[in-house]
C-alpha cells in the first residue's frame, strides 16, 4: 500500500508537524509512504520510515499521486496550510482536519493576497447574501474573527471535494456531518504513551510550591486573563504558573503580570525545545489546558499532558467535554476564575483526587490513542480508496446534473420573459 501524506513536518512550530513526526513510525510499519512539505528543511530521521518530498503548488506533477491513496493534513494556521489545501483542492483525496473551524485560515489567506473580491464570493458561494453581508463587515474590521469562526466554519471551502474527511472529535463530526457530502470519518487523535510516568507511581513530587503549566500556540482562547485573575484573586505563593509557548501578546501578558502584582508567581519561558517541555511537564503538578472559545478538534496537548500522567483543568466545552469523567477537571467557560479558584484550593487542601485523574488520563491514552492502531485505521482507509472514488464520482455527476438542470430552469425563464414582452410590446403596437 502506497500513501501520499502532505503535513508540516517537525521542526515546525505546529502540533500538527509534531503529530506527524509521532505518527510516522507506525504508519511507515504498514505501508509505503511518502511525506510531502513544501517546508525547505526537516529532520532528518523522519527518512527512516517514509520518503520525503517537497513540492510547490504551482508546478506539481500530478501523476505522480496517481499511484497510491493521498492524504492532506489540514490546519487553522496559514502559514502551514496554505499550500496543501491548494493541491488538496485540485487533486482529491482524504483530507484531516486537525480543526474544523478554519474561517480564521481561509480570511488570512485571502487578505494576504488582497483577495477581497475572492473572499466575498466565496461566503456568498458557501452562505448565501448573509454570509457575503457578514464577510464584508468582518473585512471592514466591524466582526472579529472570534465572531466569525463559530457562525462559518469554511470546511467545504477545504474539505467540499475531498473522498473523504477525517476528524478526530465528535464536536467537529457534528459540524462536518451538516456542511458536507463527503463522508466523514472519526479517529481517535493518536499519541505515542511511552513509559509510565514515575509521577504515575508516587505522590512523592506534590510537596509545595506546585507548578502549574501552560504550554502551546497561547493566542486569545487560551484565557491566560482569565488564569491570571484567578491566580490574582487566589494570593496562594505556593502555585507558581510556568507559561512555555509564543504568546500572541507577550507585551499584553507582561503589563498584566506587573499590573496584577504577579511577578513572583508567573514566569514566562517562551518557546522551548522538545526535550525541555517534556522536562517541565515531569516536574509539574497540574497543566492548564484551557480552550475558550474552542476550535472543535480534538487537543494535542492534552494528550501529551496525559502522556506524563499529570492533573489538568479543562474547560467544559467541544472535544474536552467528550472526556470521561475522572480523567481531566473541568471548569464552566463563564466561570473560569471562580472554578479555578476552587479546584487550587481543593488542590492545596488534598492533592490525592487530582493526582488519580493524572494517572487515568495515562490508562485512557493507553487504551484509546494509540498511534498503531491509528495507522492501521489509515492504512485500511486507503485500501478503500477505489470505493470512495466512485462514490466521489457519483456525487460529482450528480451536482453536474443538477446545476445543468438549474440552468436550464434560468434559460427557459427568460425565453418566457423575452417572449411575454414581444408579446406585450405586439399588442400594443395594435
Amino acid at each position: 500500500m502506497r500513501l501520499h501524506w502532505f503535513s508540516p513536518l517537525p521542526p515546525a512550530r505546529t502540533a500538527i508537524a509534531d503529530y506527524t513526526g509521532r505518527l510516522i513510525m507506525a504508519l511507515g510499519a504498514r505501508a509505503e509512504v511518502t511525506l510531502w512539505t513544501d517546508q525547505a528543511n526537516w529532520h532528518s530521521g523522519l527518512e527512516s520510515h517514509a520518503a520525503v518530498r517537497r513540492f510547490d503548488p504551482e508546478h506539481i506533477r500530478w501523476v505522480e499521486l496517481q499511484d497510491g491513496a493521498v492524504f492532506y493534513n489540514l490546519g487553522n494556521d496559514a502559514r502551514f496550510h496554505q499550500a496543501i489545501w491548494r493541491v488538496a483542492r485540485e487533486c482529491p483525496g482524504f483530507v484531516i482536519l486537525h480543526d474544523v473551524l478554519m474561517h480564521d485560515s481561509v480570511a488570512y489567506d485571502h487578505r494576504q493576497r488582497e483577495d477581497r473580491g475572492g473572499y466575498l464570493q466565496l461566503m456568498q458561494s458557501l452562505y448565501g447574501p448573509r454570509g457575503r453581508r457578514d464577510g464584508e463587515l468582518h473585512w471592514r474590521g466591524v466582526l472579529t474573527l472570534a465572531q466569525m469562526g463559530p457562525l462559518y466554519s469554511c470546511a467545504p471551502f477545504l474539505a467540499g471535494s475531498s473522498l473523504g474527511a477525517i476528524v478526530h472529535s465528535q464536536a467537529a463530526e457534528r459540524v462536518l456531518l451538516k456542511e458536507l457530502e463527503s463522508p466523514v470519518l472519526r479517529l481517535p487523535l493518536p499519541f505515542p504513551a511511552g513509559a509510565r510516568p514515575a509521577c504515575a507511581v508516587s505522590g512523592a513530587l506534590w510537596a509545595p510550591p506546585w507548578k502549574l503549566v501552560v504550554f502551546g500556540f497561547l493566542g486569545g482562547n487560551r484565557c491566560l486573563d482569565q488564569i491570571l485573575a484567578a491566580l490574582a484573586e487566589l494570593r496562594d505563593p505556593r502555585f507558581q504558573l510556568h507559561i512555555y509557548g509564543n504568546l500572541e501578546n507577550r507585551a499584553g501578558m507582561e503589563a498584566a503580570i506587573e499590573r496584577l502584582r504577579l511577578a513572583d508567581s508567573v514566569t514566562l519561558h517562551g518557546f522551548v525545545p522538545e526535550a525541555e517541555l517534556d522536562a517541565a511537564l515531569d516536574s509539574a503538578q497540574m497543566a492548564l489546558n484551557l480552550r475558550y472559545p474552542t476550535k472543535g478538534e480534538a487537543s494535542y496537548s492534552q494528550l501529551r499532558i496525559w502522556s506524563h500522567a499529570l492533573p489538568s483543568l479543562v474547560t467544559r466545552t467541544g472535544w474536552y467535554a467528550e472526556q470521561p469523567a475522572g480523567t481531566v477537571s473541568f471548569v464552566r467557560p463563564h466561570f473560569l476564575v471562580e472554578d479555578l479558584c476552587a479546584h487550587w484550593r481543593a488542590f492545596a487542601a488534598d492533592p490525592g483526587p487530582y493526582l488519580e485523574s493524572g494517572r487515568r488520563g495515562y490508562e485512557y491514552l493507553l487504551e484509546r490513542h494509540s498511534p498503531r492502531r491509528y495507522a492501521a485505521k489509515i492504512v485500511e482507509i486507503a485500501g478503500q480508496a477505489v470505493e470512495y472514488r466512485k462514490r466521489w464520482n457519483a456525487r460529482r455527476l450528480r451536482a453536474r446534473a443538477i446545476e445543468e438542470r438549474l440552468q436550464w430552469g434560468r434559460a427557459a425563464n427568460a425565453i418566457a420573459e423575452l417572449t411575454g414582452t414581444q408579446a406585450e410590446i405586439s399588442r400594443q403596437a395594435f
